[in-house]
């Protein structure tokens, strides 16, 4: 697009109005204002009173309230911040970030230049396609990080001892006390955006140990300014760059009286870093990969073993004529009645979640599922030619690959049922397959009767219900039956992390 063009005026227009507002602030003072926001939004309003004057009640700030604001948008306005520096244009007078409206009108402002530029790279016939991507911004928050069930998976999942030996080579800390560290600094800054190094040296590390896990997801303010530089990419809508905030979540400061401590501006950045966000210290390792994935697949197995009832029992994969059957069964004691269950621990990357079109541009980065898909069917025609019983199938995956592939699951299909064809798998094996994140999953499980769960899976591969959850199609036609007795995984972080119970 030319600079003179209706869109190029607006995005500039805006850029202007944010620098306008954003150069005269300091660094610190947008820092505390992030935190306070995220505090009063998940009810510590009192603590978070003492640094801005928010209105209303905790629960006019959380998701769908009155007063709501999106969390990755206070994310985004910092990373400009750090992009910007103290370079711009002619300020405006300086906002007091204590104040709600000048708080709003900074967020204001930015939403309205995140609007504009929503379609910069999204060609006019490609709109349906791309709509999947404007829920991934929202999608950390929307799961969820100060929970049992996100800390415990994560950990259940990276931290074996493989992925410890990874990570104290690359970083030079062990993996241990790293958690250690970061979950002192994030009991210290509950009621303070802020906290010393002489707190957080009360689980037993050294200055230097904490300093090493600056290092690792941190640094003091001009190098975050230099690392938010080197992340931005001015070819996509600001929404979907990469954030400092949830890859740094550190900013080191030193107090006038020569002392050190951290600004956290975002808990839950902080929480994100030492769970999910563990995967990439270890991913490029090879044995810490497969070994994860292993871990991964243990953990569904105790999933589904926990909500099986005593109608059912559940199988861990099979010998077959071509190698391994599918990874886990879960099957009436009748015979009648199953789910072959292929577990899918493969993250979904970047380029997936910020493309304008990700089956064109990323196809290959789906293939995982596709196989998926294939090995089910697979299973099925080798174990079930003779035996008839009433299986459906679900690619229960870590991340949930169905929201991003809402616009083209029926693509995914096709590619499987290509490579069916050429496996020559019998079309009468090719049973009803649902593509489920693991959250999703588990919330069916603990909902849901078995016998509702199977009729949503066969409902799920219907032309109508693509882009349905898995629950919001079996809520279409069952009663709940829950909630049955939750998960325990307060269990699972405590044999991941033995000390876990130390802090808990």
């Amino acid at each position: 697009m030319s600079g003179k063009s209706p869109f190029r005026q607006k995005q500039r227009y805006w850029e202007e109005k944010l620098w306008d507002l954003l150069t005269p602030l300091s660094l610190e003072d947008l820092l505390i204002m992030a935190w306070a926001i995220e505090a009063f939004r998940t009810g510590r309003d009192q603590a978070a009173l003492k640094h801005a004057a928010l209105p209303g009640a905790p629960a006019d700030h959380a998701i769908g309230g009155r007063l709501f604001v999106p969390p990755w948008s206070v994310d985004a306005v910092l990373n400009e911040k750090l992009v910007l520096g103290g370079a711009g244009g002619q300020p405006v007078r300086r906002l007091d970030l204590k104040a709600w409206g000048s708080i709003a009108k900074l967020l204001g402002t930015y939403n309205a230049l995140a609007n504009v530029e929503s379609v910069k790279d999204i060609e006019d016939n490609k709109i349906v396609a791309a709509l999947p991507r404007l829920f991934w911004p929202q999608y950390d928050w929307q799961i969820g990080y100060d929970n049992m069930f996100r800390l415990a998976r994560a950990w259940h999942v990276y931290v074996t001892p493989e992925a410890r030996e990874v990570f104290e080579a690359k970083y030079d800390i062990e993996l241990d006390l790293f958690m250690k560290v970061v979950l002192a600094i994030y009991a210290g800054t509950e009621d303070s955006p802020g906290v010393s190094y002489a707190r957080i040296e009360g689980v037993g590390a050294s200055r230097a140990e904490i300093a090493s896990v600056s290092r690792v997801i941190g640094s003091n303010f001009e190098g975050q300014m230099r690392y938010s530089v080197e992340l931005r990419d001015s070819d996509l809508p600001r929404v979907f760059r990469r954030s400092v905030i949830k890859e740094r979540p550190l900013f080191e400061y030193l107090a006038r009286d020569g002392s050190k401590g951290f600004f956290v501006p975002s808990r839950e950045c902080l929480l994100l870093r030492i769970t999910d966000g563990l995967y990439y210290d270890i991913v490029s390792d090879p044995d810490a990969r497969r070994v994860s994935g292993d871990k991964f697949e243990d953990l569904c197995f105790q999933l589904l073993e926990h909500f099986a009832g005593p109608e059912n029992y559940v199988e861990r994969e099979r010998e077959t004529s071509y190698g391994k059957s599918a990874d886990l069964f879960l099957l009436d004691r009748n015979g009648e009645a199953g789910i072959t269950v292929e577990c899918k621990i493969r993250r979904i990357p970047q380029r997936v979640l910020t493309s304008p079109d990700p089956w064109r541009d990323c196809a290959d980065a789906f293939d995982d599922i596709v196989k998926g898909i294939v090995q089910i069917w697979r299973t099925q025609a080798e174990l079930y030619a003779i035996s008839r019983p009433e299986m459906v199938g679900v690619v229960l995956q870590y991340d949930p690959w169905t929201v991003m592939g809402n616009a083209f699951i029926q693509e995914i299909f096709v590619k499987a049922g290509d490579k069916a064809d050429r496996l020559g798998i019998p079309k009468a094996r090719r049973i009803p397959v649902a593509l489920v994140g693991y959250a999703e999953f588990e919330s069916c499980l603990r909902w849901y009767e078995i016998d509702a769960i199977r009729e949503g899976i066969r409902l799920s591969v219907e032309e109508k219900y693509h882009g349905y959850q898995l629950s919001g199609i079996i809520e279409g036609f069952a009663a709940k039956s829950g909630p049955k007795d939750t998960f325990d995984y307060s269990e699972i972080a405590g044999r991941a992390v033995p000390w876990w119970g130390e802090l808990a």
